[in-house]
């Protein structure tokens, strides 16, 4: 069974996430921003991340410098809607930064769950 981490300070988006991810077979850890992030990496490194952009501590774009240090090969979903008040779009940077797949949110699920599976079957280098 495969191990992905979502990484939201939204908890209504992590349940949701988690809910469907689930649901369709995954095993499912939860991080609210991007040091609750690289903890739960370091417990259980996942095969595959899906991040949010803006979050408190820690952004998703900074989460991606940083995750591709150690770990330039597990897959990262990064999803974004922008600032409340100027909205910038942060995704075209996250791609950039090495995200695999980028959304704006609201995703819909049946894309997320599809480029889940694309990413979980894409053979990785460290393997």
């Amino acid at each position: 069974m495969s191990h992905i981490l979502v990484i939201d300070d939204d908890l209504s988006v992590l349940s949701l996430f988690e809910q469907f991810l689930e649901s369709v077979g995954y095993s499912v850890a939860l991080a609210t921003d991007g040091k609750d992030g690289l903890r739960q990496i370091e417990k259980q490194k996942p095969d595959l991340i899906i991040t949010d952009i803006m979050m408190p501590e820690m952004d998703g774009l900074e989460l991606l410098m940083e995750l591709r240090k150690d770990n330039p090969c597990i897959p990262v979903i990064a999803i974004s809607g922008g600032m409340k008040i100027q909205p910038v779009n942060f995704l075209p940077q996250a791609k950039k930064f090495g995200a695999s797949r980028i959304f704006i949110k609201p995703v819909s699920l049946v894309e997320l769950r599809q480029a889940v599976q694309e990413l979980l079957a894409e053979p990785r280098p460290d393997e």
